[in-house]
């Protein structure tokens, strides 16, 4: 979960938890300054380009050694970075008339409340975009007793966002993703660091590790049960509009490699990291876009 469901005690589970979604914040006008789209766009009369939602495991928060910012230029969803061969450099390389329409207008420790904002940010710049990308999830997840409660309210702002993009652009289409990797994963290759377990430990109802370093199996079971409450019912607003697809369990299945996490954060993800994002849901997005 290089990308979120990881940061339970760091950020409180991002706050408490997923971090990766961010345990920093970005100012609306700050967002709309520093979208990291390459290049103007005009309107387009066909869909073409992709844009990006969500928090800071779309914004290369911290994928730069020794940086604390982002680097959207090593975002698995629309950077350019060469190392990371982004979606967007994909879909570049296969129509080069896609260069310069990529907008990412993810903001650090976003929640799902802020999508619809970001969409409307996002269409100004890129019209009709093939491919709309969203990863959210993170840091909704409050890991303080209250999630049941607060999952419609997530769904609902996932559904808004949702009828902003298709309104806006009925034919593009919407790739939701799953929470990068599972808690027991992510626990298992924190252990191996000391200072990189050390973010996970504590005595809150979603850290892995009891301060004794001993792997608390029933918080995990929690921190697990959390993440696929929300990803059902983000699934379960997908599902209600034609043009939106989830990714099929494919970011779920991600394991990480503690070389891949930025140390010192142990959440969010070096570009390698972005770099295998990238790769593992390209066949995805091929197959939903109905490329060659």
């Amino acid at each position: 979960m290089a990308n979120g469901l990881r940061r339970v005690s760091a950020c409180a589970f991002v706050v408490a938890m997923i971090g990766i979604a961010g345990c920093g914040s970005t100012s609306t006008t700050a967002a709309q300054s520093n979208l990291g789209r390459q290049s103007p766009s005009t309107a387009p009369s066909q869909l073409r380009g992709v844009i990006a939602l969500g928090h800071s495991g779309l914004t290369g928060f911290k994928s730069v050694p020794q940086s604390s910012g982002d680097a959207r230029q090593n975002s698995w969803a629309t950077g350019t970075a060469t190392e990371v061969d982004s979606v967007y450099q994909r879909l570049v390389a296969l129509s080069p008339e896609t260069a310069g329409h990529v907008a990412n207008a993810a903001r650090d420790g976003a929640t799902a409340d802020t999508l619809s904002d970001q969409a409307r940010v996002a269409l100004s710049q890129v019209p009709m975009p093939q491919l709309v990308v969203i990863q959210t999830i993170d840091n909704d997840i409050r890991c303080d007793g209250t999630d049941s409660a607060h999952v419609g309210v997530f769904g609902a702002s996932v559904a808004k966002a949702l009828d902003v993009i298709t309104k806006a652009s009925p034919k593009s289409a919407i790739l939701l993703v799953s929470q990068p990797g599972r808690p027991a994963t992510v626990a298992a290759t924190v252990a191996k660091v000391p200072e990189a377990k050390a973010a996970f430990t504590g005595t809150g109802m979603c850290d892995f590790f009891d301060p004794a370093g001993m792997t608390n199996a029933q918080h995990i079971a929690t921190v697990t049960a959390l993440v696929m409450a929300y990803e059902a019912e983000q699934n379960r607003v997908c599902a209600l509009v034609p043009q939106c697809s989830g990714d099929h369990g494919v970011f779920a299945g991600y394991v990480d490699d503690v070389n891949d996490l930025a140390q010192g954060d142990w959440n969010h993800l070096t570009a390698h990291g972005h770099a295998r994002l990238a790769a593992a849901i390209w066949p995805t997005v091929a197959r939903l876009l109905t490329l060659g």
